[in-house]
């Protein structure tokens, strides 16, 4: 038997169960803090450190907190570019930048990383503990585990999304806490609050209300199937519960800085097809890559699990399972949740058909005989796993982790922690020219480098451009393209954007098209990753 399930619970059977002393179940670390340990020590100085600043948008999200801890004020107006400085800005991950930027001040891009393993960690951590309380043996919730950091690694940059991961987790735990009955009375509260912090940090609760959406329209299904009075009346009183807590809860969005307007913009921005299309992250994934098939697998078994299990399934799973599986195929952004909270649903059911192989005597003996030992072996670790409370190990593996970094990244006069952005794929060399340069002049460069240049060359010089796409909007994209692309009218678009220093690939359109007027462009730096340009002087 399984621990619990998705209409119960019950204890680990007693023959089963592990002798443990008070003192070693706070001291012997549980799977779930080596999962966090590995975890947060891989992202932090392990295989997994090159991802947190993979992505060089996180560039100008640092010296976004870091302006709003000098001026102690969110920003109104766009400061880093000369194309749209003084043109308002809506910087609605402003209390991400702001802890983005102690994390800097304190420890350099060592702490930028930190911070961010620091919340990733945490969110895989409780992945995984769930998988196992909802009743997912240890071994398959070892191996969803690994599909979903998968699924995820596509995404793990330092930037605001992944507050979004965790808080999407805790929203899903308590509306499924709050559909089972089993909800404190504190917990109605917990969702306006949360939505407070939450429009502060990412725009990630906007997929979590639609969460919220679908498990009241669960509940009103529910009400409408029951099978006595009694039952009706329960149903429809937590129906009206949830929706007056979703509105409070929408309410609540409205603490923030610029209030509906937030709203207002977010709808346009996402409502403009053009960016949408053009954005690679809101696109659907391509699935060659290693993260998008730990994706597919993740769907397979799935279906598999529904398949098994569906007639026992309540009414928010046949909701949730396809909206969850939906978003993950419509865009690439949403595979991180999507695959968590795809395996929280799946790992329960998978588990039961497990346990059902190894009783089952018409099951084939050998593999019969395979899932018994994969059940015994899942029922010792469940009950090593339920006894032990601690959380020594995670806090001591934090807290070395934080005094290595304050210490610059070094321990024992060994580098150990050395965060940086990746020269291989961003112009590292052809910025420490730029920085050289006695001038302000602003300077342009892809959108996807804008991030980096922002964070290298602020304030001394301006970006012309970058890739807060819902700040310089569909048109100013459009003309970018035009000029990257060497499109008819490209040289207009230099003039009317007067500029006159350009740092691209080296093998770019635009950089071949420079080279080949030597007359009014000159080359004044160029490496394996890029170029920079610069017009001449009229005589």
């Amino acid at each position: 038997m399984i621990a619990e399930h998705e209409h119960g619970a019950g204890p680990a059977p007693a023959s089963n169960a592990v002798t443990t002393g008070p003192l070693a179940r706070y001291l012997l670390p549980s799977i779930r803090d080596l999962i966090f340990l590995i975890a947060f020590w891989a992202l932090l100085a392990g295989p997994l450190s090159n991802r947190p600043l993979a992505d060089a948008d996180i560039g100008w999200h640092i010296r976004a907190g870091e302006q709003i801890l000098s001026t102690h004020a969110v920003p109104r107006v766009d400061p880093f570019s000369s194309t749209m400085q003084g043109q308002p800005w809506f910087a609605w991950e402003w209390l991400y930048d702001a802890l983005l930027g102690l994390a800097h001040r304190a420890m350099g891009l060592n702490g930028v990383v930190l911070f961010a393993a620091l919340i990733m960690a945490s969110t895989l951590a409780l992945l995984f503990r769930q998988l196992v309380e909802r009743g997912t043996g240890v071994p398959l919730a070892v191996l969803l585990w690994l599909l979903a950091l998968g699924g995820a690694s596509i995404h793990m940059f330092a930037r605001p999304h992944i507050a979004s991961w965790l808080l999407t987790l805790l929203w899903f735990m308590a509306l499924e806490r709050w559909e089972k009955g089993i909800a404190p009375r504190w917990l109605p509260w917990f969702f306006p609050l949360s939505a407070v912090l939450w429009v502060n940090l990412h725009g990630g609760w906007i997929f979590a209300f639609a969460l919220f959406a679908l498990f009241i329209a669960a509940a009103l299904i529910e009400s409408l199937r029951a099978a006595n009075t009694f039952e009706q009346v329960l149903l429809r009183q937590r129906t009206r519960a949830m929706i007056g807590t979703f509105a409070v809860s929408g309410l609540a969005t409205l603490v923030n800085p610029y209030g509906v307007r937030l709203h207002l913009h977010i709808y346009r921005y996402l409502g403009d097809s053009f960016l949408m299309n053009r954005i690679a992250e809101f696109r659907s994934p391509e699935f060659h890559g290693m993260g998008q098939r730990c994706y597919v697998l993740i769907l397979v078994l799935t279906l598999l699990a529904f398949a098994a299990r569906g007639s026992k399934l309540r009414v928010s799973r046949w909701l949730v399972v396809p909206a969850v599986a939906f978003s993950g195929v419509y865009a690439a952004r949403n595979l991180p949740v999507a695959s968590m909270l795809l395996v929280l649903m799946a790992g329960p059911m998978l588990w039961m058909e497990i346990v059902s192989l190894a009783e089952r005597p018409t099951v084939w003996r050998p593999l019969r005989g395979l899932t018994a030992s994969i059940v015994r072996i899942g029922v010792k670790a469940d009950s090593q796993e339920r006894v032990l409370r601690g959380v020594l190990w995670p806090a001591l593996g934090t807290t070395l982790a934080i005094a290595i970094c304050l210490g610059g990244g070094r321990i024992g006069g060994r580098g150990l922690v050395h965060a940086q952005f990746d020269h291989r794929n961003l112009p590292v060399g052809a910025v420490e020219y730029l920085r050289q340069e006695d001038t302000r002049e602003p300077v342009f460069g892809p959108d996807q480098w804008g991030g980096f240049l922002i964070y290298r060359l602020y304030p001394q010089r301006q970006v012309v451009i970058d890739d807060r796409h819902d700040l310089y909007g569909s048109d100013r994209f459009r003309e970018y393209d035009i000029l990257m692309g060497g499109s008819p009218g490209w040289k207009d678009v230099l003039d009317r954007w007067r500029i006159r220093t350009i740092i691209v690939q080296n093998d770019s359109t635009l950089a071949n098209l420079l080279r080949m007027k030597p007359q009014e462009w000159e080359v004044m730096y160029q490496d394996p990753v890029a170029v920079v340009i610069e017009k001449k002087n009229e005589p």
